[in-house]
């Protein structure tokens, strides 16, 4: 699996390298754009998995570079923290409101900025294996097969267990700070969403399906059964059949 790719808006490369070296030395790999028109013309040539962008930039600042981005299909899809040096409510609001999806406040705390970037690498992944969960649930459907899904599941609970146990380190660590607990708390309340939705579509998979039967022939059903029995379990003993009713055609799935 690549590296995931994260882009660093900033016009002060000093913070630039600050976050490029944390990132870096966990596995993150980044590319820096200065201005807010570098950073869309790069978006537009390779889509990161994620944007760090500072608010406060000259020409064209981070609140217009996020708008633009929402506003074209193609990028709309990318998430972007905000990092500010407004500390009050309505700025806060006013970059949620255009977009992003979470935002740092300066003087920037690196470990907590990594924590909040993994985390949100995380969801970019969990959506991306809900799209593809999704386009299995909906050939499960029609082979009539929960099976081939159940890994995939099983997988996406998992991620998503993971994402809520980060955040709740991230209330332990700032339990002294009641805003960031109650952000924190509302990502919990969204990944845990999540994890319904997927039960649901687990469960709507369950009552839906139903398999299609064909005819098959008793002996060789029983003949199979024996040989995969022997494979799965590495058995040198021989298996007698003993099977009156002969290749009796028989409806199943």
């Amino acid at each position: 699996m690549p590296a995931p790719s994260v882009l660093v808006v900033d016009d002060q490369p000093i913070n630039v390298q600050l976050l490029k070296r944390k990132l870096e030395r966990e596995g993150i790999r980044i590319t820096a754009a200065y201005t807010g028109l570098e950073a869309l013309e790069f978006v537009q040539k390779e889509k990161p998995d994620l944007i760090l962008l500072d608010v406060m930039m000259p020409d064209m600042d981070g609140i217009e570079v996020c708008q633009r981005l929402q506003a074209n299909e193609e990028t709309r899809g990318i998430p972007v923290i905000f990092i500010t040096a407004r500390t009050n409510k309505e700025s806060k609001l006013e970059g949620l409101n255009v977009g992003a999806v979470d935002y740092i406040t300066k003087p920037i705390d690196l470990d907590e900025t990594l924590a909040r970037v993994q985390t949100q690498l995380r969801f970019v992944q969990i959506n991306r294996q809900l799209v593809e969960l999704t386009r299995r649930l909906e050939e499960s459907r029609k082979a009539a097969t929960i099976g081939a899904v159940t890994q995939g599941i099983a997988h996406n609970l998992n991620n998503l267990l993971g994402v809520v146990i980060g955040y709740l380190d991230l209330v332990k660590a700032y339990y002294d700070k009641p805003e960031q607990v109650r952000k924190n708390v509302q990502h919990v309340e969204d990944a845990v969403g999540r994890i319904v939705s997927i039960i649901k579509q687990l469960s709507t998979l369950v009552v839906k399906s139903r398999p299609p039967f064909i005819k098959a022939g008793l002996q060789r059903l029983l003949e199979g059964g024996v040989a995969r029995f022997h494979h799965d379990y590495r058995l040198t003993a021989p298996v007698t059949i003993d099977n009156p009713l002969g290749d009796l055609m028989i409806d199943t799935n």
